[in-house]
Formats: structure tokens, C-alpha cells, sequence
């Protein structure tokens, strides 16, 4: 099913016309004409038509998950505001950096396996976020937060930040991991003989391991989470 093909079932769904639509999100109609009728792939409002039309943007996009949307009015504030489509030729504002999106966490360490296409999305990190937490930019990713584990300080839905090139285990930080072909935020502890615990904040919904060091895969260590995270 094509981008075009998901948008009109989208707008059927919600009784909206072109007009509307176009109305809603700030559009000229003949720009919603195009997304219908497969003359544009891609949209910068992407977001927030899928704000108007009660969608998940994963799915308006790329088809990825389920059609209904999963964040809530404040989630999808920030993501209008913070994330959009980039297709490499645009100016970038002088005062963020342009972070790629992986809608997945796997997908950091094999994009391949993500069908990598332009446009891409990108989260608008603030310089000043990157300069006070001095991370590494050219190594910084973002990343869909897959579930509710690490809730409240990170919601299911919620775009990470990750710095690729911290690695080292720091107690008490949080990072996005992968044992045992499972992909997860977790907080680190290191442990005696070369143990590391992961640590979630919802123990009895998801378990708590205690691994070896050599077993676990650090993708990289959070340090932003619509807001400084350490």
C-alpha cells in the first residue's frame, strides 16, 4: 500500500475532504491534491496531518505498525514541533543539529534492514542540548522508545536520544541495549565478575536481568529525552 493509498483511508476515516484537510494542517489544497494522488510521496506536515487525522505517523510514512495512533495530544505537540521529513537538500536552522530517526532500535545497528529511502526523518536537536551534555553529534541517533518499561521518565512512543560513542557502562545511566536478540532502554549497574544488571522501572511487567558484560550489546547512552536525560 502506498503513502497516498494510506492517506486516503485515513482521511475516509475521518470524514475529512482535501479542503479540510488542507485547512487543518496549513496546507494548500493542491498540495493535499498531490499526497492523494500519489504526485508527492512525502510531506514536512507530515506530523501533524497525522495529528489531524488520529494516525500513527509510522504508519502514514512508511506503513510501519498499527494505523491508530498510540501518543497523545502532548506527544504529538512536541513531535510537529521537533521532527520532519528531511530529503538532504534543505537549509538547516543554524541553532540545531538534524538527529536520524530510527523507528526501531535494531535498525541503528542494521539500517539496511529499514528499506532506507529519501526523505528521511530527522528530530531537531537544539545546539545547546548538545553542547551542555557534550555529546558526540556525528555519533548521535534517535530512537522510538519500543514499549512503557522505563515509564515515567521515558513514555512508550517517546523520541531518544543515544550518543553511539559512549559505551562504557556508567551506574545508574540509561542506554539502549540489545541481549539476546531483544532490543531495550535500560539502566546499568555493573555488577561483581564482570556482571551487568539491567534495570527497568516496571519489574513486574518486564523482567530484570542480570547478564555478563561479554553477552550485552551497548548501542549507545541516552542523554535527551524531550528534555536533558542523566
Amino acid at each position: 500500500m502506498s503513502f497516498s493509498e494510506r492517506l486516503q483511508i485515513a482521511m475516509k476515516a475521518t470524514g475529512h475532504t482535501q479542503g479540510s484537510l488542507a485547512r487543518a494542517v496549513g496546507m494548500a489544497q493542491s498540495s493535499v491534491w498531490r499526497l492523494t494522488s500519489g504526485g508527492a510521496s512525502g510531506t514536512k506536515k507530515l506530523f501533524k496531518i497525522a495529528k489531524v487525522l488520529g494516525v500513527n505517523p509510522e504508519w502514514l510514512s512508511d506503513g510501519i505498525g498499527e494505523m491508530q495512533a498510540n501518543y497523545n495530544n502532548k506527544d504529538y505537540q512536541f513531535f510537529s514541533d521537533a521532527v520532519s521529513l528531511y530529503d538532504n537538500k534543505e537549509t538547516i536552522s543554524s541553532d540545531v543539529f538534524a538527529i536520524k530517526i530510527y523507528n526501531r532500535i535494531e535498525w541503528v545497528l542494521s539500517p539496511s534492514e529499514r528499506g532506507e529511502k529519501d526523505p528521511e526523518s530527522m528530530f531537531w536537536l537544539p545546539k545547546n542540548i548538545a553542547y551542555k551534555t557534550n555529546a558526540s553529534v556525528d555519533l548521535s541517533v534517535a530512537v522510538i522508545a519500543p514499549d512503557d518499561s522505563m515509564s515515567p521518565n521515558i513514555e512508550e512512543g517517546a523520541i531518544v536520544i543515544l550518543d553511539r560513542s559512549l559505551k562504557e557502562v556508567r551506574n545508574g545511566k540509561t542506554y539502549a541495549v540489545s541481549y539476546g536478540g531483544v532490543y531495550m532502554l535500560r539502566t546499568l549497574y555493573q555488577l561483581p565478575e564482570g556482571k551487568v544488571r539491567l534495570k527497568n522501572n516496571k519489574p513486574h511487567d518486564y523482567p530484570e536481568d542480570i547478564v555478563s558484560i561479554s553477552d550485552l550489546i551497548i548501542i549507545g547512552k541516552i542523554y535527551y529525552v524531550a528534555g536533558i536525560f542523566d
